[in-house]
């Protein structure tokens, strides 16, 4: 019984560990070997937990608009890297630099962000 007592609290904390590393990976759904660049106009800001969204227009191949989406930290991280929900607005250029989704997937996690006054901020 003494051994349940001491394997059984180890075994949660390692089970815990682990699934919590697998939700917050970087690297198992962002390629963090390479970077990309997009520069668009503003959709949506989506402040929200556990990880805002900016939404961006940008022109692709043969200037066809294409959809991407931008991940950054949740709402209070952001706030301390300066940026509130008032900070991005719908028709805003932006620039962006980030890791590209691993699957193909038009989305990044956000690195550094080019606002419409041509003020670099680092995001991550």
């Amino acid at each position: 019984m003494r051994i349940v007592n001491v394997v059984s609290p180890a075994m949660l904390f390692i089970f815990l560990a682990t699934t919590s590393a697998a939700h917050h990976s970087l690297g198992a759904l962002f390629d963090t070997g390479r970077t990309v660049t997009v520069s668009g106009e503003v959709t949506q800001f989506e402040f929200i937990a556990p990880h805002g969204y900016i939404h961006l227009m940008v022109a692709g191949e043969d200037d066809e608009q294409v959809a991407w989406q931008l991940e950054t930290y949740p709402p209070g991280m952001l706030m301390r890297k300066g940026l509130t929900p008032a900070t991005l607005e719908a028709g805003d250029e932006v620039a962006a630099v980030g890791y590209p989704a691993r699957d193909g997937r038009l989305l990044m996690r956000l690195l550094t962000i080019t606002m419409p006054d041509g003020e670099e901020r680092q995001i991550q």
